[in-house]
């Protein structure tokens, strides 16, 4: 078998990929070089459970040298079906046959792989139908994978062939991606996260890659970490549908777990191993065990106890029993770099050695991440770049948080962090906290509405990370505007201002009948005035009425007038005429259907205006700001000044809506388009 050349093997080579103007590890998708090394001498053995694992991947008719292209094509998507199944044999292909060229040295491997990337890139322009998302959240991540592996080796693959594959997959495979699957389960989300975040590392694109690893941590929909794994105990969004498509959601965001970690972040470790908790609870039910439950709704709406589709009150028993190709590499992570006991997992591992794979699951775990117990955390890099930012803004000031930093070959935490604050993006920058401890810090006092930019290293006895992406947050709310709960609410709503949007927060039965309850950002208005926002989509809650609104007071059966769209989706005005009475909604007007998907998900931002002349309110809606079509007047007596504003409201008990405006413009105020 012949050595491979990597262009990077050693620990030392990975520092210096670290210390590059990228601050990227690559290879540093789900192998890194030790990785591909650990592989090739186990293989080279041709002894034990790596090399047995390496068997399922030389017998796969997808792994072969001779692999016949079954695409490439122009359009392949999901629902409807176009070409799904030549474009997944063929993801598999470019995937397995990579790997087997690092394993092998077999240059035919690297040959196949490169034509197979080649011809899909030259040819591909639309990943679509409605599981678009599904369809590149899967398959997507396998050609990424491919090509890291052939971009950071010497396979022969030029580097302008690779730069242009960084363009493909920003422009054909991100698209249906980008805005995640509020409306859908857990599986569909991190789907699109896996693969956003190998796009992200593979174009060394650190905004984008910030960005993912907020959405892991406190994404609005299904996917994050939070919404996945639901209880402390473990149970998942889709315990009560099925157990396969817990596993699914789980399989993938093990992945993205490990792309972070390879990249020295640690999400495996985040929320007290949440990751970890959802694997063994979901092992230990299907082991035939008694789990603990607890009723759950889901952050659409549709899902789970109350669940406007599908009413789940108890765990389901469907699949249970059944185990899908995803135990290896959380396993191999907790127990054999973290030393923490995973003993559900590790017996699924016993029971089904050595991991195979499918068409939704890369696999092949015992080949690619079986690996020795590593008795004492050591320091052999930088630790990576501080990511994950969360910022919560209070009177007090501004809580930033993010996700811990770490040595990915050492597997040790960094010691410290410094964050770093300016008052514009591009500084001078000043260091506010000093050799922090942990990932957070509060940032007072400040002044209020004024907006900050941050950033933070992470260091350990090898040195110092580069710079962590730039994240700005506001101080409070900027001008006049405040936010408050209106109405009989039982989870309290929040409002964060970034300089560019609105990010609101906010649960509530609904805005209308003869009492409202929302969350509601809020200035007044002195006598006649516009108020007009642009509502960004997708929503978490798939009852949320976004809107804008005009009302005279705080009260819950104020008079008011409101131009909201409806689900699914449709706009139209609502106004309650007197205090406490009924209100009434006008005649609703569709979007079309070029602006919703399904019926129920809205396709592209959408424009809402609300105009008061004397007791006069004037509604209207637009797809780009421009056009406007009227949603009709009413006349409403209020006092001179009253509130205007923007309304979350989730139409959900207990659940929240993450909802985004921007392009909000006031008589008094107006938000910057940069």
């Amino acid at each position: 078998m012949k050595a491979l050349i990597f262009l990077m093997l050693s620990a030392g080579g990975l520092v210096s990929a670290l210390e590059n103007e990228t601050s990227f590890f690559h290879p540093g998708l789900l192998h890194t070089a030790s990785d591909l090394e650990r592989m090739r001498l186990a293989v080279s053995s041709a002894k034990g459970p790596i090399h047995e694992g390496f068997k399922i991947l030389e017998s796969s008719p997808y792994s072969k040298s001779n692999y016949a292209l079954k695409g490439p094509f122009p359009e392949w998507g999901r629902a409807p079906n176009i070409r799904k199944g030549e474009a997944e044999n063929d993801a598999l292909a470019v995937y397995q046959n990579a790997l087997m060229w690092v394993v092998t040295g077999q240059k035919e491997h690297a040959n196949k792989a490169i034509q197979i990337l080649n011809a899909w890139r030259t040819t591909l322009k639309k990943v679509g139908g409605i599981d678009g998302v599904l369809a590149a959240g899967l398959q997507g991540f396998m050609f990424v994978n491919a090509a890291e592996i052939l971009r950071h080796t010497k396979s022969g693959w030029t580097e302008e062939e690779a730069r242009l594959c960084e363009r493909w997959f920003r422009e054909v495979w991100d698209p249906p991606l980008e805005h995640y699957a509020y409306f859908a389960n857990g599986n569909w989300e991190t789907a699109a996260l896996q693969t956003r975040m190998a796009i992200a590392v593979y174009c060394s694109d650190r905004k984008m890659f910030e960005e993912t690893v907020r959405y892991a941590v406190a994404g609005a929909g299904n996917g994050s970490i939070p919404h996945m794994v639901v209880f402390p105990s473990g149970q998942c969004q889709e315990t009560t549908r099925a157990q396969h498509y817990a596993q699914l959601g789980l399989g993938l965001l093990g992945c993205v777990a490990e792309v972070a970690w390879n990249q020295g972040v640690d999400l495996y470790g985040w929320g007290d191993n949440r990751i970890l908790k959802g694997f063994e609870y979901t092992a230990r039910y299907g082991l035939g065990e008694d789990v603990p439950f607890q009723h759950y709704l889901d952050r659409t709406g549709k899902y789970g106890r109350g669940g406007r589709n599908d009413d789940y009150d108890k765990i389901s028993p469907v699949s249970r029993g059944s185990f899908w190709p995803i135990y290896e590499r959380i396993f191999n992570h907790y127990s054999r770099r973290r030393d923490v006991q995973a003993p559900y997992s590790a017996r699924i591992i016993a029971l089904k050695e050595p991991e195979g794979f499918n068409r939704d699951h890369v696999g092949l775990g015992t080949l690619a991440h079986r690996r020795e117990r590593k008795s004492v955390p050591v320091v052999c890099s930088v630790p990576g770049v501080p990511s994950g930012f969360v910022m919560r803004s209070s009177d007090r000031g501004i809580r930033v948080s993010w996700v811990r930093s770490v040595d990915p070959v050492g597997c040790s935490n960094a010691d410290t962090y410094d964050l770093m604050r300016s008052a514009s993006p591009d500084g001078p920058f000043e260091v506010v906290g000093s050799s922090l401890r942990t990932s957070a810090y509060l940032d007072a006092p400040l002044k209020r509405g004024n907006l900050y930019y941050y950033k933070a290293t992470a260091r350990n006895k090898a040195g110092t990370s580069a710079p962590s992406a730039t994240i700005s947050a506001c101080a409070g709310l900027p001008g006049s505007w405040r936010s408050s709960d209106v109405g009989a609410t039982t989870v309290p709503g929040f409002v964060e201002y970034n300089g560019d949007e609105f990010s609101m927060e906010g649960e509530g039965h609904e805005i209308g009948g003869t009492a409202d309850a929302f969350h509601y950002l809020h200035s007044s208005l002195e006598g006649d005035g516009v108020i007009i926002a642009r509502i960004r989509r997708p929503m978490s809650s798939q009852w949320s009425t976004p809107g804008v609104m005009m009302r005279e007071n705080l009260l819950p059966g104020s008079r008011h007038v409101s131009v909201l769209l409806h689900p699914h989706w449709s706009g139209g005005l609502v106004s309650r005429k007197e205090e406490g009475r009924q209100s009434v909604t006008g005649r609703l007007e569709p979007l079309g259907d070029q602006y919703v998907i399904k019926k129920n998900r809205l396709s592209a931002p959408y424009w809402i205006r609300l105009e008061r002349i004397g007791d006069t309110f004037t509604g209207s809606m637009s797809p780009d700001g421009s056009r406007w079509q009227a949603l009709g007047s009413v006349k409403v007596r209020m006092e001179r000044t009253i509130y205007l504003g923007l309304p979350a409201c989730s139409q959900l008990r207990g659940v929240t809506t993450t909802m985004t405006y921007d392009r909000v413009r006031t008589p008094n105020w107006e938000m910057p388009i940069r």
